[in-house]
């Protein structure tokens, strides 16, 4: 397999609390009627000019250029990138980018991947090429571009990188989940490495296939002895192909040039400093921290990938045994959010309860099968733990001599299940195990039950 050089420029709706797009108040609504959240602004009406730009999108561009690393350009300037389609009323896209441009972050490194640069853009409208209609509502959504140095050298690691990066811009809660991403993906194989760019790739998956149909459209081209020349291609969803678009264009060719209807936006280290204090730790960061604690790497990742998730463990192990924490709320905690279609954002029970809940188990007063029920029922209603316990007698059965007595009933009132045990039949001893959590009504811990039937049998 030739060497292979793979880079993205992913784009990304920001997640923008305020509703309003980039340079205008027209709301920001994806599901609203076609053509009902416009004004002059968003649909380049002669006369209009653009409002400042959004005061939180700019807070957030700033705050994803942080979690990756990059450096901040402090003087940033709007350029117009000029091209002719439907989708630009103005014939051109307002951008942090280009030929004259200081983007908002530049030399970062996410996951020791290369970040070349990242700005802030306007989205274009949505324009459909087969009924010629077009849909300005989305024009003027604010939009960051990460632009990232052609270090991947497989789909696999893209796709684990883009997990990953997600994960991370969700701690800032910066991109819309909702929206989903789009990328640019270049693809480039040795040894002439000539950059082919596929446009508009729209989800995780189609990314993966993209690369790998490239990687051996390009392969096969070479082999046939053709010279893979540089070009924008479009990746087809329903053939799992790319095909030819154009030529690929130079920065010439969108005759960038200054906005004159934007000023300058300065940006200070006092105002850099005060957001990087203001940034969490990172996932990488958590993940690393939990190991040192002792959590399986799985169960770190997966406490890692969701900050309310990592902000809940964190505070009960302040109480709580970090191993003991990790398991249930892994295992159990989200299983039943699951099951009930819920998030951990949707979890409102007092974290009190689920501290009280958990010593409980840590300290051997309920059996694990009740506090299984319980947390099922803290994710439905929040109560009090700990009078709940104790209202329906639910303390598991710690006095050994009445936990001998219910076994040897069990044993007496089971001739054959002992037989069957003595013979050899491992399963036997579950049954005679069921029979002993009857009598305790699920209250006896099954590893001292287990024990005790053994000795006694």
């Amino acid at each position: 397999m030739a060497q292979v050089k793979i880079g993205l420029e992913i784009h990304g709706y920001l997640k923008i609390e305020n509703k309003s797009k980039l340079f205008c108040d027209c709301m920001i609504d994806p599901e609203a009627e076609p053509n009902t959240n416009i004004c002059p602004v968003c649909t380049a009406q002669p006369g209009s000019k653009p409002k400042l730009p959004n005061k939180e999108a700019m807070d957030k561009i700033l705050r994803i250029a942080l979690m990756l690393n990059c450096k901040i350009n402090k003087r940033l300037l709007f350029q117009r990138k000029h091209y002719s389609w439907p989708d630009l009323p103005s014939g051109y896209q307002r951008t942090i980018s280009g030929s004259y441009s200081n983007p908002v972050g530049v030399e970062g490194n996410f996951d020791s991947i290369g970040i070349s640069d990242i700005h802030l853009e306007e989205d274009p409208a949505k324009w459909d090429p087969i009924s010629g209609k077009v849909d300005y509502n989305r024009s003027g959504f604010p939009l960051v571009e990460i632009v990232t140095e052609p270090d991947f050298t497989s789909s696999e690691q893209v796709r684990l990188w883009l997990k990953k990066l997600i994960t991370t811009l969700s701690y800032v809660n910066a991109i819309d989940p909702k929206a989903g991403i789009k990328s640019d993906v270049n693809v480039s194989i040795g040894p002439g490495f000539q950059r082919v760019e596929v446009k508009n790739v729209n989800s995780f998956s189609a990314i993966v296939k993209t690369i790998e149909h490239e990687i051996i459209r390009q392969e096969k081209e070479i082999k046939e002895g053709k010279e893979i020349k540089q070009q924008t291609r479009a990746y087809d969803d329903e053939t799992e192909t790319t095909k030819f678009m154009r030529s690929k264009e130079s920065a010439q060719d969108y005759m960038f040039i200054p906005e004159p209807d934007l000023p300058v936006i300065e940006i200070n280290e006092e105002e850099i400093k005060k957001v990087e204090s203001e940034l969490p730790e990172k996932p990488s960061e958590k993940i690393k921290k939990y190991i040192k604690l002792g959590i399986p790497q799985d169960d770190a990742h997966i406490l890692s990938s969701d900050l309310l998730l990592a902000e809940l463990f964190e505070d009960i192990t302040k109480e709580i045994n970090p191993t003991l924490t990790a398991k249930w709320l892994r295992r159990e905690l989200l299983r039943v959010l699951n099951y009930n279609k819920k998030g951990v954002e949707d979890f409102t029970a007092d974290k009190k309860h689920i501290i009280d809940l958990l010593k409980l188990i840590q300290d051997k007063k309920i059996t694990d099968a009740t506090g299984q029920e319980l947390i099922e029922k803290l994710v439905v209603e929040d109560f009090d733990v700990l009078n709940y316990v104790k209202e329906n007698n639910l303390t598991a059965v710690s006095d050994k001599s009445e936990l001998e007595k219910y076994c040897k009933e069990a044993i007496a009132e089971n001739e054959a299940a002992v037989l069957d045990f003595k013979s050899g039949k491992e399963e036997a001893l579950n049954f005679l195990m069921g029979k002993v959590m009857q009598k305790s009504r699920g209250k006896a811990t099954p590893k001292e039950v287990q024990e005790l039937l053994r000795k006694l049998i």
